[in-house]
């Protein structure tokens, strides 16, 4: 949209607006110049402390210039690493957004950040003396060459004695947002874990990152039959209480999860509660799957014991996985808890231990099985058909197997019990 379209659609929102805004996009930039320049000192009633670093914005204007004006600064601010400049816009006495500001600035150029993107979603609108417009974020870790992450923030901005000043941000759930983080970085893998916490702590960094580059050997061959291998993998190592805020929050019952944010990009948080040496590279091996089979796109929920169930072949190369899901398969089974269906769902949140390993287990010998009897390459076919395209598991094994899929999950079914047995 041009800048005299958004000029229009801003003179039909707010009336009280007048001739500013029918002059022309250089007319305009002029006058804000010249009358930033022309703009005495604060007189003393306007009393001390009172930092006029905002762009002006006159009586009854509607601030969206100004405030693109102000998040183009910011973003430039923090591409180059300025801090001080990335504050500007936010009074000084207004110590918890600082606080939040400086938090996410600290944290994103831990993480290399080098495409950092603001942009208004709407027009400003009014409620009293505070204005609020949506903001588009685009943003890239490590690599100039990327298509950026989105995500959408709400804002809020005041004028205080003629200038724009940032008075909120909205405060997101993801890791570099939530927490100060210190950083790890390896050839393949960034990891990061909450500063001056023990999931943070260089030790825990690196052990986690040496199990993270080990693994993206195994990952980044079987994504040679997805969409190739990501640029670079990410993993924040969750202490108590991240694992609880950031993004949705983890499960009670599980040791890491994946979370996809947008075709192409996905992030891996680990509990650090959980992780041994023995554990930890099959279960960074494990998450990373999901990064390279998802693509990052959310799975169907019927479709989770197919979604695990591949993950854990992937991660399952020196039969560690199995070895720790299979004595809670046996038991489930010898308890009659397993109808024999292998569409699955995901564990409810209150799952015990051995319920939540047993639908891993049975996941994992039902993959197992489809590979060794129809081959790997049909079995990685069969989860894209059914995961990445949406199709029913009856087209799909029709498709890529030539065989009805009842055939397919009786003789499927026959294999998990005799593993079992």
């Amino acid at each position: 949209m041009t800048r005299s379209q958004w000029t229009q659609r801003i003179r039909q929102a707010d009336p009280r607006h007048g001739a500013l805004f029918v002059l022309s996009v250089a007319a305009v930039t002029a006058f804000a110049v010249l009358i930033t320049l022309l703009v005495p000192p604060a007189p003393t009633a306007y009393g001390a402390g009172i930092a006029l670093t905002g762009p002006v914005v006159r009586p009854d204007e509607n601030p969206l210039f100004a405030i693109q004006e102000v998040l183009a600064q910011q973003s430039a601010a923090l591409l180059r690493g300025d801090r001080d400049g990335y504050l500007q816009a936010i009074a000084a006495d207004d110590a918890p957004l600082r606080e939040q500001a400086g938090r996410r600035f600290d944290s994103l150029t831990a993480l290399r950040v080098r495409r950092w993107t603001m942009e208004t979603a709407d027009l400003p609108s009014r409620n009293d003396d505070t204005w609020r417009v949506p903001v588009d974020v685009g943003y890239c870790f490590a690599d100039d060459d990327c298509t950026p992450v989105r995500l959408r923030v709400a804002t809020t901005w005041s004028v205080v004695h003629g200038r724009l000043r940032l008075s909120g941000y909205e405060q997101t759930h993801r890791p570099w947002d939530a927490t100060t983080l210190a950083v790890k970085e390896g050839s393949r893998v960034t990891v990061a874990g909450p500063a001056g916490d023990a999931a943070g702590y260089p030790v825990v960094l690196d052990r986690v990152l040496r199990a993270a580059e080990a693994a993206t050997v195994t990952d980044d061959r079987f994504a040679a039959s997805f969409d190739g291998p990501p640029k670079r993998y990410f993993v924040y190592v969750a202490g108590e209480e991240q694992w609880k805020d950031w993004y949705a929050g983890g499960a009670a019952n599980a040791g890491a999860y994946t979370i996809p944010l947008q075709p192409g990009a996905a992030d891996v948080v680990v509990d650090h509660k959980t992780m041994t040496d023995s554990w930890l590279p099959t279960l960074i091996t494990h998450e990373f799957a999901h990064v390279v089979t998802l693509g990052g796109i959310a799975p169907p929920g019927p479709a989770w014991w197919l979604t695990e169930g591949v993950a854990a072949y992937i991660a399952n190369g020196e039969g560690g996985e199995l070895r720790n899901d299979l004595p809670s398969v046996r038991g489930h089974l010898a308890a009659g808890k397993w109808d024999g269906s292998l569409v699955l769902t995901r564990p409810p949140a209150d799952a015990t231990f051995d319920e939540t390993a047993a639908r891993y287990g049975i996941a994992l010998l039902a993959v197992t099985y489809l590979a060794q009897r129809y081959g790997e390459a049909k079995m990685l076919a069969f989860f894209t058909e059914v995961v990445r395209k949406r199709r029913t598991v009856d087209t799909a094994a029709q498709s890529v197997f030539g065989t009805p899929w009842q055939t397919v999950s009786t003789d499927a079914t026959a294999s998990v019990r005799a593993a079992a047995n």
